[in-house]
């Protein structure tokens, strides 16, 4: 049973075990002149082999060092530099094999390498399948600032071969439902009340299909009426404006959170801003709070103190005029855009005790 989601009308998204088996003819159809593997070395070890296979012989292959604290302007010259060194020009491809960072890293480098060649995702972890793949952001860190630098520029085409998933730690793969169920939360409940059901790892193999595909549909619906993020598009930062700034300041640490971990504890805060607000009811806030327990997500903010916390977010790309601007729930499948809310209710949330 595969899947497959059309994004802006422009490429596809194909979802199910084997869909690898699509890579020739998407890149014999178009006739490149060199073709680049971008990875890290976990995934080089877990799953190059497999790609290698499908690929042509002659491939320059760009292997970069794990991890978001390697998503910077110093690992993108390196693969611009490769790119040169390898006498890439623009009817080269891209392929990017990885989680997020190298799909948001190696799709910069693809937009602005000689002013833009084609590239293609292949995401191997759950959160970037349903999350990173699709929707054309791009971009890497600065200055300790989640994806401050980037641009927006779509794939050719984005494979999702569950396959690929079978390697991924417990951890890695509850991560990824942060974001699943945030898709239902800003847009469809009864998918909410279908993904928080049990717990990740208890779903089969065809729901699992069935769950990507329709994240993937939610997310590719509110893209194609905002694909440059001016305003439908922001609700799809429900989580994000308290999670990249916990995650900014985890990574920093020695007991970094995932990007799945952050934005479910991001979600779970500003659903309690929410709800402070009135917005949201203290029924729904219980079931959010339960889905992401049942999902082994954290909700509670780790060791870090408000006052970091509002440093960080001051500097969200989202902010406007110097505000920080948040997207919030008014009920479980409502979100609402820019709002802008006290310091006091900021404060309040920040500080629950979920103990």
């Amino acid at each position: 049973m595969n899947g497959k989601v059309t994004v802006l009308g422009k490429y596809n998204v194909y979802i199910g075990p084997g869909s690898l088996s699509k890579l020739p003819n998407l890149i014999s159809s178009n006739n490149y002149s060199c073709i680049v593997l971008i990875t890290d070395i976990f995934v080089e070890k877990y799953c190059l082999k497999q790609i290698e296979k499908i690929l042509p012989k002659k491939l320059v292959k760009i292997i970069i060092r794990p991890g978001e604290q390697f998503k910077n302007i110093a690992t993108v010259q390196d693969i611009w530099q490769k790119l040169l060194l390898n006498s890439c020009d623009r009817r080269s491809l891209i392929i990017n094999l990885g989680g997020g960072v190298i799909l948001d890293i190696g799709g910069f480098a693809a937009s602005t390498y000689m002013r833009g060649l084609d590239f293609l995702n292949i995401p191997t972890t759950l959160l970037a399948q349903v999350d990173a793949s699709v929707g054309g952001k791009v971009g890497f860190d600065f200055a300790g600032i989640k994806n401050l630098i980037g641009t927006f520029n779509q794939p050719i085409a984005v494979i999702c071969d569950i396959n690929l998933l079978s390697t991924l730690p417990e951890r890695e793969f509850a991560a990824g439902f942060a974001e699943i169920i945030k898709h239902g939360l800003i847009a469809d409940k009864k998918y909410f009340e279908k993904v928080s059901s049990k717990h990740p790892l208890k779903f089969t193999k065809d729901e699992l299909i069935n769950i990507i595909s329709a994240s993937i549909k939610i997310k590719a619906d509110i893209v194609q009426r905002d694909e440059t993020e001016n305003c439908t598009r922001k609700i799809l930062n429900f989580g994000h404006t308290i999670g990249h700034a916990i995650e900014s300041i985890s990574l920093e640490t020695q007991t970094p959170l995932l990007h799945g971990e952050a934005i479910s504890i991001g979600m779970m805060t500003e659903a309690r801003i929410s709800f402070l607000l009135r917005m949201l009811s203290a029924n729904d806030l219980k079931l959010i709070e339960q889905s992401l327990m049942n999902a082994d997500l954290p909700i509670s903010i780790p060791d870090m103190t408000s006052k970091e916390i509002i440093n960080k977010m001051q500097s969200d790309k989202k902010n406007v005029d110097g505000k920080i601007n948040f997207t919030l729930l008014q009920k479980i499948g409502k979100a609402i855009i820019n709002q802008q809310i006290s310091p006091t209710i900021l404060q309040k949330a920040l500080r629950y005790d979920y103990s």
